[in-house]
């Protein structure tokens, strides 16, 4: 996948008389256009997100998922001037979001801490211990990109000084326009991404577990997507796999159709294609 240099657009002021407010949608048209680039696989996602901190100067954003188990890194970046180093999420923040308001959970939506903080459960939870001991940290919000029964994709934006934004261009707008792109990605990019983040920084798992048939199980497959993923990797074609497993083809062909959304991958080729790339970048 090749990867543009990446032009910062949102600083150019699109005419000289432009008003705030107009160069606040240039800004935000401009960043939409890197983060669909990003999303087709053109620029660094991490770079991108970057420019949007610089943008609505936040101290930090991390983009990850999250499903039953753990918060999986996608990219994190500070402002581009910043000299801290990007932060990943624990994810606490969201299981609370989750556990509390899972009807207030779709694409767009967006929760802040302050808000959250009103919540009495808030107190007892594992986010509240997080984040009352972050004394510089002013504010948390918190955007969802896509939410299934099995995972969520979400940006988690930290500020440290409050955000000023313009009443004639709500924050909905914009976050609505990021989960739409984010529909739109291509096949496999986030899983090569999960799979991909940490080179170079220290992680906290092995490199054998992050992939997809690795003991951590960074996609969530079940137990029985595991097997039918499998055997497929090994080059049975789906009739073979229901009499390998004893299961029908229909039950098989539903089974590859999970495995290829939780990795997010177009079909037997891709999918293939993206676990040997990780086979090789581990061995």
């Amino acid at each position: 996948m090749v990867h543009r240099t990446l032009k910062d657009w949102t600083q150019i002021m699109p005419f000289p008389e432009a008003t705030d407010l107009q160069h606040r949608i240039a800004s935000s048209l401009a960043m939409m256009t890197a983060w669909n680039a990003a999303l087709s696989g053109q620029f660094m996602l991490s770079e991108v997100i970057s420019v949007l901190a610089r943008q609505a100067g936040a101290a930090n954003i991390a983009v990850y998922r999250a499903d039953a188990r753990k918060a999986w890194p996608i990219a994190s970046a500070v402002s581009p001037h910043a000299t801290r180093t990007p932060e990943t999420s624990s994810g606490f923040l969201f299981q609370f979001i989750k556990e509390t308001r899972p009807d207030d959970i779709f694409p767009g939506a967006i929760f802040r801490l302050s808000e959250l903080r009103d919540d009495p459960a808030f107190q007892s939870s594992p986010a509240h211990q997080e984040w009352s001991q972050r004394n510089s940290v002013y504010e948390v919000s918190m955007i969802i990109l896509e939410a299934t029964d099995n995972k969520t994709d979400v940006i988690e934006v930290l500020f440290e000084g409050e955000y000023i934004g313009h009443p004639d261009l709500p924050s909905q707008i914009v976050t609505q326009a990021l989960a739409n792109a984010w529909e739109l990605r291509s096949p496999g990019l986030m899983t090569s991404l999960i799979q991909n983040y940490g080179r170079g920084r220290a992680a906290d798992i092995s490199s054998d577990d992050e992939a997809i048939l690795g003991a951590n199980n960074p996609c969530g497959l079940s137990r029985a997507e595991q097997r039918v993923c499998t055997l497929l990797f090994d080059g049975m074609k789906a009739r073979d796999i229901a009499d390998a497993l004893g299961l029908s083809v229909p039950t098989v062909r539903s089974h590859l159709r999970n495995i290829y959304g939780k990795t997010e991958t177009s079909g037997q080729v891709e999918l293939i294609a993206v676990i040997n790339a990780r086979s090789k970048e581990t061995t």
